[in-house]
């Protein structure tokens, strides 16, 4: 198990799990559960470019190879919105889809129905734990993945702390795998 990115970040009883394998992430990610996945604009965020390239490119190649629903939090819609099918993509804070995700009686962005995984990526870390934790403790039908480059222990699955090169590495395979 990876540490927690943030030293102060204590999840309690439960604790997610750090995946270091691509090929296990991938296997987590096909699974026929429904997904969302929320994009968040610090994908956009020059500490988040790989390469020159913004990470929020390598989320849509996983968005559009899961073929699941985005929602575009903060100012990352309007980079999105040329890159995601209009009838995938939704505009939302990240509070109100933390809400939605643990309302149970909630039918979807679709209409069709709650979500049983939704995947995150390109959030503040302090911000995101704390979505996270609600998700955890609030809701026992939604699974989380993290796919940022640090450890959420309040995540379900997230990646371990890498460095950019190993994260790029890894979400490189992921998408291969995908």
């Amino acid at each position: 198990m990876a540490r927690p990115y943030q030293k102060a970040n204590i999840p309690g009883p439960e604790m997610g799990t750090s995946v270091y394998e691509p090929k296990v992430m991938a296997t987590l990610l096909k699974s026929p559960k429904r997904k969302v996945f929320i994009i968040g604009s610090e994908s956009l965020d020059k500490n988040f470019h790989i390469d020159g390239k913004p990470v929020a490119d390598y989320f849509v190649e996983i968005a559009k190879k899961l073929q699941c629903h985005v929602v575009a939090t903060g100012h990352i819609y309007k980079f999105l919105v040329d890159k995601v099918d209009a009838d995938k993509l939704w505009d939302m804070s990240l509070i109100n889809i933390t809400g939605r995700l643990v309302d149970k009686d909630w039918k979807g962005l679709d209409g069709k129905g709650q979500y049983n995984m939704a995947i995150f990526g390109g959030h503040q870390v302090f911000y995101v734990s704390q979505t996270l934790s609600r998700i955890k403790n609030f809701s026992n039908w939604v699974k989380t993945i993290e796919l940022d480059k640090y450890s959420h222990p309040n995540a379900r699955f997230s990646l371990p702390n890498l460095s950019n090169d190993d994260w790029k590495q890894f979400l490189e395979e992921l998408i291969k795998l995908l």
